[in-house]
């Protein structure tokens, strides 16, 4: 009997890896358009209030071998995509162009509640919401009215069998008023608990919050984060994905008695792109995620992989952005046409890998 009963246990066991789905997420941080980005991206040919004019097929070039991999590929998009004219640093406006690259490079879920959300009114809040419209990218943290956002908040996203509920949220908006009836999605401790009591509700297989908090160019997170990260976890999140402090913070996971992972907290991804020169601000995460749920609706989270990008500027490529992932190209850097980075990057990595 005893032997029956192990066989019986074994080909249970079988049955449930051999049935288990699995869903790989990838995270990218802030995807940002200063200045000298639109000018890098501008053809020299067209006009400048013309979004055709402005090419970024250079942003993700080296990342898209990682998203045909991901089945979610989440970016947080601090821009706007108001009327031209198109503006860097402290307004950002960017062409329509940078929202349909990352959308035919893979990216497929936009994260839009940020500290720049406002940053040309309503125009911009319009211009944004309906480009995502249009390019029919999932997106999250912005809404036309209150009606919309009661039916789009949280969203809620299945693939492979797995459902999952996504919250965005950002702490302000620069001292900006959100134009009526527009929202943003704020940080607010009551508005927070209701949203994730309806993504209980939803009876997803995982709560994801994106959130836009910290302090800028800190390393480590701030008491907020970790205050905001408690509520978050106490009422029913799963994995909690931090931005804006533009630099890398620590990735941790918490686990329960088993041994088993129960929670997973990026505190900030630092960013993907963006012209920012100061310390630490071009290295970023690329965080993987993969859930898992088995059919006996078991449900797992995986060991997280953090992988480290770069951004390379003009003067190393000859006059374009793009994002570089930092091991692949120390490993190969003759696949990347980056010029007089190599130190750079590899003392760079070397600092966050220990870190």
């Amino acid at each position: 009997m005893k032997v029956i009963a192990v066989v019986i246990f074994q080909l249970i066991s079988l049955l449930a890896v051999g049935s288990s789905d699995t869903l790989k997420l990838l995270f990218i941080g802030d995807v940002m358009q200063h200045a000298a980005q639109l000018d890098a991206a501008f053809d020299g040919n067209g006009k400048r209030r013309d979004a055709a004019s402005y090419s970024y097929t250079s942003y993700f070039q080296y990342l898209k071998p990682h998203f045909k991999k991901a089945d979610i590929i989440a970016a947080n998009m601090e821009t706007t995509f108001g009327p031209a004219p198109f503006t860097g640093y402290p307004a950002f406006c960017s062409p329509s162009s940078l929202a349909q690259e990352a959308k035919e490079s893979g990216i497929n879920l936009f994260f839009a509640s940020n500290n720049h959300s406002v940053d040309r009114g309503a125009a911009g809040l319009k211009g944004t919401i309906e480009l995502y419209e249009q390019l029919g990218i999932p997106f999250t943290g912005i809404y036309r009215n209150s009606n919309e956002e009661s039916a789009n908040h949280p969203l809620i996203l299945s693939k492979k069998n797995i459902k999952i509920a996504f919250l965005n949220y950002t702490y302000g908006t620069n001292g900006i008023a959100v134009p009526s009836p527009y929202i943003v999605k704020l940080l607010d401790s009551s508005t927070v608990r209701r949203d994730l009591a309806a993504a209980r509700f939803a009876k997803p297989d995982f709560i994801i919050v994106s959130v836009h908090w910290g302090e800028e160019y800190k390393l480590s997170p701030s008491i907020s984060q970790f205050n905001w990260e408690s509520l978050f976890y106490a009422n029913g999140a799963d994995i909690v994905i931090g931005s804006h402090p533009h630099v890398p913070q620590d990735v941790v996971t918490y686990r329960d008695p088993n041994g088993d992972i129960e929670h997973i907290t990026a505190y900030s991804l630092g960013n993907a792109i963006s012209n920012m020169t100061a310390k630490d601000t071009r290295v970023g995460i690329m965080l993987e995620v993969c859930l898992v749920k088995t059919c006996f609706e078991q449900k797992e989270l995986l060991q997280p992989k953090v992988h480290y990008i770069w951004t390379s500027r003009p003067a190393a490529t000859g006059g374009y952005f793009t994002i570089v992932p930092m091991k692949e190209y120390l490993q190969a850097p003759s696949a990347f046409g980056i010029n007089g980075e190599h130190e750079l990057i590899e003392r760079y990595y070397n600092t966050f890998e220990k870190r």
